[in-house]
């Protein structure tokens, strides 16, 4: 049976005050992606393009694929909530963006997913500029 998927992630841009590794320490989650300002996007291909900036993105501790939106929200919004005063440096400092994306599979049965940006998110993010991307994207 196909199911839809929702990709979360947090992404951390423009930093070069602080390395990817003192990220990862500080925030003790291993990053799915690193970029690094004026090396290859892709290291396996030649043709490559160059980061423009330094990029740092997570998914949310625990995530599984097919987690519903507020579980993986809620992941993030605990995090953040154990080591908000590192979080909070990075959110005054740096671009900090949400991308949301929503992967809808025809002839599923399970209904269209919900994103809700509840009070615990603004609590945690509205006040600090985090931006929020969403995607949606129709898979035959």
């Amino acid at each position: 049976m196909k199911k839809h998927e929702i990709i979360l992630t947090l992404g951390i841009w423009d930093f070069e005050d602080i390395s990817h590794d003192e990220i990862t320490k500080e925030i003790g989650v291993i990053p799915i992606k690193q970029y690094f300002k004026g090396q290859k996007v892709n290291s396996k291909l030649p043709e490559s393009k160059l980061a423009k900036e330094n990029g740092w993105i997570i998914e949310p501790p625990g995530f599984q694929k097919y987690d519903d939106f507020s579980s993986q929200m809620d992941s993030f919004i605990t995090l953040v909530k154990f080591k908000y005063k590192f979080f909070n440096m990075l959110f005054e400092k740096y671009h900090c963006e949400f991308s949301c994306a929503i992967f809808l599979s025809e002839g599923s049965e399970d209904s269209t997913p919900w994103v809700h940006l509840g009070d615990d998110y603004n609590e945690v993010f509205g006040e600090n500029n985090v931006h929020f991307d969403l995607d949606l994207y129709r898979i035959p």
